[in-house]
């Protein structure tokens, strides 16, 4: 069988754009080698776990003449934090580092530490992880609580359960297993009572927040304006380079996002333009200004707002600002508080759901509406169209 060699090492391509893989071995002095043609649009990631599984095959097999062919082609089950090691690592050949970083956590200290008759879930061969032990895994997530004896929000508890069902199924399909998640209810937990509204920021008390900030933190006062008047996230704030700040014509670009001293596309792979107020115009002018002139870092890749040393800031860096902004006002601000007022702002202003999710980056219409709190005005305005009844 031959066929086009591709980027990966034991992956070939077929005429047809089916992908193979074939390894090899020596065994009893002799080269052994397995191959297997894979359904067509079958990924990189896919194809590059079948060639592991073909290397464990092979590195199980028996030497001497009398193995079966039972024993040649059998493979070994892993317990299931091993074939959690391998899963990981082919799920980050396609997924943004931060994404894979987190999936990592979330199986390291959610999903394979809970133990289950009194062994942790990830020492557990894949084949014994029956349905009873995936009832026993969803009673004990109902009941994990927060350091602070709080119980966890129910959508966290949800991406525990997403993440360990898609593991699981994996791994059975890959091994042959049934799956053992089937007709097993995804946990539930007591829904916390909403107080995003009680978290955002009117637009008037966002005016008053940033002339706070012009008094009393100058020099971080472009950095603020433009997280509360954008709404970005702080890490595409600090992944911003002067390339892509159009002054003339108010808009940005959002291309990167700085994630542990790292940059890397934004989170929905795809650069974003927004407006720009002409208050936060201002504020740009003046800070590049102040760049040229020394009084403020500079950086040498052209970063809009470097860290006292020209590198990446992190998003702890806000946090002695905000904490003299929040004192200032008496009211909490971090980065996700002006985030989620200008979605709560640019709702009650009548502004589309698509339009909002074009400015913010959100994913989804569901994660623009989740984030978008109802005011009490606009409530009783609400009621007020109902007439004087």
């Amino acid at each position: 069988m031959k066929g086009t060699p591709t980027r990966h090492r034991c992956i070939y391509r077929l005429p047809d754009g089916r992908l193979f893989v074939r390894v090899t071995a020596t065994i009893d002095g002799k080269k052994v080698f397995r191959r297997k043609v894979l359904p067509g649009g079958t990924s990189d990631a896919d194809a590059l776990r079948a060639v592991a599984d073909l290397k464990d095959a092979l590195a199980q097999q028996p030497t001497g003449s009398t193995r079966s062919r039972a024993e040649t082609t059998r493979k070994p089950i892993p317990t299931l934090g091993e074939y959690a090691t391998r899963w990981l690592a082919a799920k980050a050949l396609r997924l943004r580092e931060s994404v894979a970083r987190e999936t990592a956590h979330r199986l390291g200290a959610h999903v394979l530490p809970i133990e289950i008759d009194g062994v942790q879930l990830g020492a557990w061969p894949l084949d014994r992880v029956d349905r009873m032990a995936v009832d026993a895994w969803v009673a004990q997530a109902e009941r994990s609580v927060q350091k602070s004896g709080k119980p966890y929000a129910a959508d966290t508890v949800e991406t525990w359960w997403n993440t360990f069902v898609q593991l699981l199924r994996d791994g059975c399909a890959d091994h042959g297993l049934p799956d053992p998640t089937h007709r097993v209810s995804a946990p539930r937990m007591e829904q916390v009572p909403c107080v995003r509204t009680a978290g955002t920021l009117a637009p008037d008390k966002i005016d008053e927040l940033l002339d706070t900030a012009r008094l009393m933190v100058p020099d971080r006062y472009a950095e603020l304006a433009f997280l509360a008047l954008t709404g970005c996230r702080s890490g595409e704030a600090y992944g911003l380079h002067w390339d892509e700040v159009d002054l003339a014509g108010a808009t940005v670009t959002l291309k990167y996002s700085a994630t542990r001293a790292k940059l890397e596309p934004v989170k929905t792979r795809a650069p974003r333009e927004v407006p720009l107020k002409p208050r936060l115009v201002a504020a740009l002018q003046d800070h590049r200004q102040a760049q040229l002139e020394g009084t403020v870092p500079k950086s040498r890749s052209d970063l809009v707002f470097p860290a006292e040393g020209g590198g990446l800031r992190t998003h702890q860096s806000l946090a002695k600002p905000f904490e003299v902004l929040s004192a200032a006002i008496e009211q909490k601000v971090t980065p996700q508080v002006l985030r989620r007022s200008l979605n709560t702002n640019l709702v009650a202003a009548g502004v589309t759901l698509i339009t909002i999710q074009a400015i913010l980056g959100h994913c989804s219409d569901a994660m623009t509406k989740r984030y978008a709190g109802i005011s009490m005005d606009s409530k009783v305005k609400a009621l007020e169209h109902l007439g004087a009844a």
